[in-house]
């Protein structure tokens, strides 16, 4: 048996995360099922998507009450919250302590990218009509992100100005070293992540000290999985060295 996550706590997921993740998914909300039921959810990042796989264990499976066919029985869905949000059943296949299964979220299924992200809801049902029981449910809700956006990086750390200190210190960044790393190597920023030639990107990163704070891209026509390969790319980038917050914009 798995451990028991937390109950009604949101996991979050870090879409550039390399090694994946995972979240312990609160034990069934039926009473009866508690000590006997429970699963974790493992997460990974790969060029289609989110992959979302599901391990579930149920002691009536590795006692044998459920029978053989397991998909008569129990059902996993995915829900991604967002526009067009859609419910995907997910085909199970049978383990000698329960169950597993597993799904692609594909880019263009996702919403927003960052900040708090996407939402995915994702529902276990047991259905234990052999032993007279009620449906069991373990239920665990996933918010997969990219990070924080260059505008809530902005909005943490407004600017102030300090009359006292005119004509001390460095002098401000200019936009163009602001923006030369981004635009160095003739746009390998965006063309190593695959932006078409007729699509448009606008970044925005929010940075101090050289690095990095938060990141926004904007693909037109949309494509999520270019915008978050940009993403990724300029989270790693180095910018000039200041003191002060500023930020840093390009478009290609």
């Amino acid at each position: 048996m798995h451990e028991c996550g937390k109950a009604d706590q949101v996991h979050q997921y870090d879409l550039h995360d390399e090694d994946g993740d995972r979240a312990l998914v609160p034990c069934s909300k039926n009473a009866g099922g508690q000590n006997d039921f429970s699963g974790m959810i493992h997460i990974e990042t790969i060029p289609e998507g989110v992959h979302i796989t599901i391990h579930a264990s149920d002691d009536e499976v590795t006692m044998g009450a459920l029978g053989s066919d397991v998909k008569t029985r129990d059902a996993v869905i995915v829900y991604p919250k967002g526009p067009g949000s859609k419910a995907i059943e997910v085909p199970l296949m049978k383990t000698k302590d329960g169950y597993t299964g597993d799904k692609i979220v594909m880019w263009d299924d996702l919403g927003k990218l960052n900040d708090e992200g996407t939402k995915i809801d994702i529902a276990i049902f047991d259905h234990d009509k052999s032993s007279g029981k009620d449906a069991e449910e373990l239920h665990v809700a996933l918010a997969v992100s990219t990070g924080k956006s260059c505008e809530k990086a902005q909005d943490e750390n407004p600017q102030t100005m300090d009359m006292g200190s005119k004509g001390k210190g460095s002098p401000d960044l200019t936009d163009a070293q602001l923006g030369a790393p981004m635009n160095a190597n003739n746009g390998a920023l965006v063309t190593n992540c695959g932006l078409a030639n007729d699509a448009h990107a606008d970044i925005c990163v929010g940075l101090k000290n050289g690095k990095p704070l938060g990141v926004s891209v904007r693909v037109t026509p949309g494509n999520n999985k270019v915008a978050a390969c940009i993403d990724r790319a300029a989270r790693r980038l180095s910018f000039p060295v200041s003191p002060k917050f500023d930020i840093a914009k390009t478009k290609f």
